[in-house]
């Protein structure tokens, strides 16, 4: 993704002063190339990791056969205390010709570019992907089931992202559904009652990503399911299986990467020494790494008045930010929704370029419960992406 945003910039570079940019090409395998280096140099760091610190590692497919063991290649192993952490897998769903399409795992392997993709879901990993390809040269179309493209999202920035996909030339069919995909790739879908067909040299599932429980064998531990994903407490613990924890995908209740690296200390925490730590989400930034880049914490608008709660917001466009201007990176806007009264900050959305980062700060402000003058009030380095979110708090 961030290989594809410099290449995006860059070749926007003439408003800058810079010549010769218009014409960049992007080399599709050396890019998956260096992912693919960066992905083992990472993973080999990580591996080695347990070792150092004494923890014995089994590489192996497991599977429980009794409550308190668990078989790993057919050698059997007990514990008094097990952590989940399967992750997830993307789903596939029952369409005639699913099987000529790709997920998100096979993607990052092409070694070819498409020229066309279609993305069957606008969903966040379906967003992710096909602003990347497109900014990249792929003509994508995404088929939406539903009526909007990311339903979690506040409305204004949802407009924003749409108005930037135009840019990019993906084209958003929302209402649509699949029918069927032909072995050439035609993907047959119905919209507003009407038969149309897409073509692509890729279709891209991005209908979701089911837990990675079922391989475990969870009824041989008498663990119970929440659809795909372990049945858990605020602990992190099986509600049926109070020895076996659960984090990330593999507890179903929000797939980030962010909440495994969160979650996954205090489920170790709580199965060694007793149930002492609560996991809480009441102020946790997530983004999605579209272009540009969304983050948001809290609260929306939407769901702060769905809430009974007198909510209000301010807006800021990225246009009145000075970094954004003097780097020509004006899309975006910093939307702050507060209480009115108390000025409690009840959530913060991003849109724009950096917001991955900038919304750290707000969700600073709000972990330390701060109100919405006080964040306004304070000095910051200027100009930065970061200020727009103090402007916005102090407008």
């Amino acid at each position: 993704m961030s290989t594809i945003e410099l290449f995006t910039r860059a070749r926007h570079a003439k408003e800058l002063g810079i010549k010769g940019t218009e014409d960049l090409t992007l080399d599709w395998p050396a890019v998956i190339a260096r992912k693919d280096e960066i992905v083992k140099s990472w993973s080999t760091s990580k591996n080695a990791t347990p070792g150092k610190l004494g923890v014995p590692v089994l590489h192996g497919h497991a599977s429980f056969t009794a409550p308190h063991e668990i078989s790993v290649d057919g050698k059997t192993h007990s514990a008094e205390k097990f952590v989940i952490a399967t992750g997830s897998k993307p789903a596939r769903p029952r369409i005639p010709g699913v099987e000529f399409c790709i997920t998100s795992d096979e993607l990052i392997h092409l070694k070819e570019q498409p020229a066309r993709m279609v993305v069957v879901g606008g969903g966040f990993i379906g967003l992710e992907f096909g602003f990347a390809l497109a900014w990249a040269g792929t003509k994508v179309t995404i088929l939406q089931s539903g009526p909007e493209i990311a339903p979690a999202l506040d409305q204004e920035i949802r407009a924003i992202l749409l108005e930037s996909a135009a840019k990019a030339g993906i084209a958003v069919k929302t209402n649509a559904k699949v029918t069927r995909i032909g072995s050439d790739k035609t993907v047959e879908s119905e919209i507003g009652g009407r038969a149309e067909k897409f073509s692509a040299d890729q279709v891209l599932l991005a209908t979701g990503r089911p837990s990675n429980v079922a391989p475990l064998n969870p009824d041989a531990a008498k663990i119970e399911l929440d659809q795909s994903a372990v049945k858990i407490n605020e602990y992190l613990q099986s509600v049926s299986a109070p020895h076996i924890y659960a984090v990330g995908d593999s507890a179903g209740k929000r797939q980030q990467s962010p909440v495994a690296w969160y979650e996954g200390p205090i489920a170790a925490h709580n199965a060694i020494k007793g149930n002492e730590r609560k996991v809480d989400f009441s102020v946790f930034p997530t983004a999605i790494f579209t272009i540009p880049a969304i983050g948001q914490v809290g609260l929306t608008e939407v769901e702060a008045l769905k809430r009974g709660i007198k909510a209000k917001a301010n807006k800021l466009p990225y246009e009145y930010n000075p970094a954004a201007g003097v780097r020509n990176e004006t899309e975006g806007m910093v939307k702050v929704v507060y209480e009115e009264g108390t000025e409690r900050i009840l959530g913060v959305q991003v849109i724009g370029a950096h917001a991955e980062d900038t919304i750290q700060i707000a969700a600073m402000a709000m972990n330390g419960g701060l109100k919405k003058s006080q964040v306004g009030a304070m000095h910051y380095v200027f100009p930065t992406f970061g200020g727009a979110i103090f402007d916005t708090m102090a407008s």
